[in-house]
């Protein structure tokens, strides 16, 4: 059997609602990416502060994700796994559009505070959602298939990312939050039967 032949099996192994949530996970990590290593230089600068008082930033915006994992559970049980990862992507599109605007520390707090709490909630509500979808004989493959990608996006995205700071860093945040506006039409395709009840 070629690699053609295994690659064709494979995908005809999972359903198509997997594969949706794959390349979602793909174009979600490659907006990701192409924001975060430049993120702090790109504050430091607008601030005119040092990185070192500038990281206190991912202090909090970690402290809110921590948080943010108590919550989780309940709010996904309560939404649905489908319109918990909408309003995941929808947050973290938000959150790109704000990095344009904002323009204090305080207001910089805020924000990434707020990356931080919808960061673990799409996480966790992929993670169900694949658990509802995949039969466990098949699951450890399908979990190591959606990290796979996920360090492919992460390959990929600062690439991406250092094209695009060169002109500007807004426009960066731009095109970061437009991947994760980009797979919301994706999310629709999900078949209600993957939330809960």
């Amino acid at each position: 059997m070629n690699f053609f032949q295994r690659l064709t099996k494979l995908f005809r192994s999972y359903p198509g609602q997997f594969w949706l949530i794959f390349f979602g996970m793909l174009i979600s990590q490659i907006g990701t990416s192409m924001v975060w290593p430049f993120l702090l230089i790109y504050i430091s600068q607008k601030l005119d502060m040092s990185l070192t008082a500038i990281s206190f930033l991912l202090t909090a915006n970690s402290f809110s994700g921590i948080l943010a994992t108590f919550f989780i559970g309940p709010v996904i049980d309560r939404f649905g796994r489908k319109w918990t990862l909408i309003l995941s992507l929808a947050g973290f599109g938000l959150v790109y559009l704000l990095y344009t605007v904002t323009a204090t520390y305080v207001q910089f707090v805020v924000v990434l505070s707020l990356a931080g709490i919808f960061s673990p909630i799409y996480r966790v509500a992929s993670d169900t959602m694949l658990a509802d979808m995949i039969p466990p004989a098949q699951r450890s493959e399908a979990y190591s298939l959606l990290r796979l990608i996920t360090n492919v996006g992460f390959a990929i995205g600062p690439a991406i990312g250092g094209f695009v700071a060169a002109p500007s860093y807004p426009f960066l945040a731009q095109h970061g939050c437009y991947d994760h506006r980009r797979i919301n039409p994706l999310r629709h395709q999900i078949p209600l039967r993957c939330q809960p009840g």
